[in-house]
């Protein structure tokens, strides 16, 4: 169940904005174009025409419950792996403003006036970095335990590898926005992949609770 619930976290906002898009440009609301190049429109803008502002928001809103389950499970699984020597509080509260984050976003979205355009950009901006974050500080927690006994090394590597290219990238954008006038041509592209990449996080998660055979089980003692 928790590799699968992982797995919801991937395909579930991979599936939203993406089908947003083609109901968007289907109906002429925004021009078809490649959203992973230049010139072409946010993420948020996928979702403020109608009908597909009712779908954003029917298919984002239950993606952050997931991902709040997601950080809870993430809570259990250090906590296991590690024989409680792990604290895992301060990730999982991390991980729980994303949520609440997109949450905030998501219901802000479409909405006019100054107060809820502001709560928009504070939601979106808390979602990614929280969660960005939260992955990073996961990193810190697994270097402390024996990957290479729990099977984890190579997944390690390759999540450590997709959040340095995170960072990494959001400082060049931050400079490139700050430098180069054109830059605002490829924002919006730079928005596609990043989301692409920090999504890719959780699928690498899953595949290391798969690894480590973690399960959610519920049990019920009668006494009788």
């Amino acid at each position: 169940m928790p590799f699968r619930l992982a797995m919801i976290c991937v395909l579930l906002p991979l599936c939203s904005v993406h089908l947003t898009w083609l109901i968007a440009a289907s109906l002429g609301h925004l021009p078809f174009c490649l959203p992973y190049w230049s010139h072409c429109h946010s993420i948020s803008a996928t979702g403020r025409g109608y009908p597909e502002f009712f779908v954003f928001k029917a298919l984002i809103i239950p993606t952050a419950v997931v991902m709040l389950a997601y950080w809870c499970l993430m809570y259990r699984w250090l906590i296991i792996i590690s024989k409680n020597t792990v604290k895992p509080v301060l990730l999982t509260g991390l991980g729980v403003i994303a949520c609440i984050a997109l949450i905030i976003y998501a219901v802000t979205l479409g909405a006019l006036g100054e107060t809820y355009s502001l709560a928009r950009r504070i939601g979106v901006v808390f979602y990614f970095a929280f969660s960005a974050f939260a992955h990073l500080l996961l990193l810190s927690k697994l270097k402390t335990l024996n990957l290479v006994a729990l099977g984890l090394q190579t997944r390690f590597n390759q999540l450590y590898r997709l959040c340095t290219v995170l960072v990494i990238s959001a400082i060049t954008s931050a400079g490139l926005g700050f430098l180069w006038e054109d830059w605002d041509v490829w924002e919006n592209a730079y928005e596609w992949w990043f989301s692409l990449f920090m999504i890719a996080q959780f699928y690498l998660v899953g595949c290391m609770w798969k690894r480590t055979a973690f399960e959610l089980t519920f049990s019920v003692k009668i006494d009788v």
